[in-house]
């Protein structure tokens, strides 16, 4: 056992059983004379909750990460080579695929026992929402062992610093994040260079009019398709806020609705609890009430009785007045 062996085991656990579960894996490594292992495993962090949701995804439902990720590099290519119809056309899907995400998770963390809060469901949304900006945090959401939400706009990468439980120098995460930034950087090199072309002390000669003319027709044509994008991005921005506003109110109204359900089921039981016993009490009702027949019949012999007595008492005695 290594040390991304034992992370990969101990941030499959639900939060309840990761500190038990963090203890059991330092033992193992105690008995095992790896010392230093046990040490770094003590040290694991526990994470936050709604890390541990999109590790839970990654562990039982990697279809989930994949789309969002498959989705994120989608966004990300139509903004890299400035096709502004399909990264605004993939921006107004945006919301959509998030929003399916965060349920999963959210489903997922009931079925297992450890239902999300509001927060811990927004830190799920942002950090899948970086995912999908950003190549480190694609590849991040996807090792199951993330430790703190990630944040990112899509302009910038996304900071991965201390987010992975057990990362090395080989960690997938941590090379295509490093790398995301330069592959960014080469694309935007061209556009440079045209213009520093310009900057040329020398007089151009006739016989470079037509390349000249050219130039300037690709540095209009790139002008052109930047100022595309960039209100392409403008929209989505926008558009990505609305959404963010409505994925709140849907969210809150997804809530509601768990809540009712929940107080139905609920009050269902207790219909049925109260409908037995009920039953039992109309039982019980049938049964004093023929006891209650029973005793007034019971009572009217025992009156009749009593009067006749009474009678025979009243007769006795008039014998004896007249006797006396």
């Amino acid at each position: 056992m290594d040390l991304r062996d034992a992370a990969q085991e101990l941030y499959a656990v639900t939060p309840r059983d990761f500190t038990a579960e963090r203890t059991v894996l330092v033992r193992k490594a105690k008995d095992a004379g790896q010392k230093d292992l046990a040490k770094e495993i003590g040290n694991l962090p526990k994470p936050a909750a709604g890390a541990w949701a999109i590790n839970m995804l990654a562990v039982h439902k990697p279809e989930v990460i994949d789309g969002v990720v498959r989705f994120g590099v989608s966004l990300r290519t139509a903004q890299e080579e400035g096709d502004a119809e399909a990264f605004r056309e993939l921006g107004q899907q945006r919301q959509g695929q998030l929003t399916s995400a965060v349920h999963a998770a959210k489903d997922l963390a009931s079925e297992l026992g450890a239902p999300l809060s509001a927060a811990a469901a927004s830190d799920v949304e942002q950090t899948l929402r970086a995912a999908m900006a950003d190549a480190g945090a694609a590849a991040a959401v996807g090792t199951g062992r993330l430790v703190r939400g990630l944040s990112g706009s899509g302009f910038e990468a996304v900071d991965l610093t201390g987010a992975i439980a057990a990362t090395g120098p080989d960690d997938e995460a941590g090379s295509v994040s490093a790398k995301a930034p330069a592959k960014r950087a080469a694309k935007t090199e061209p556009a440079t260079t045209p213009r520093a072309a310009t900057t040329s002390k020398e007089k151009p000669s006739r016989e470079k009019e037509p390349k000249d003319e050219a130039t300037s027709l690709a540095d209009r044509r790139a002008a052109k398709q930047q100022a595309a994008l960039e209100e392409a991005r403008r929209d989505f921005e926008a558009a990505d806020k609305d959404a963010r506003e409505a994925e709140a109110a849907a969210s809150e109204a997804w809530d509601t609705v768990k809540e009712l359900a929940h107080r139905r089921t609920n009050l269902k039981s207790e219909i049925e609890d109260i409908k037995k016993r009920l039953a039992t009490l109309e039982a019980e009702l049938i049964g004093i009430t023929r006891d209650a027949e029973s005793a007034e019949s019971d009572k009217k012999r025992a009156v009749r009785a009593a009067t006749q007595q009474r009678r025979a008492a009243d007769q006795a005695q008039r014998r004896v007045e007249r006797l006396s």
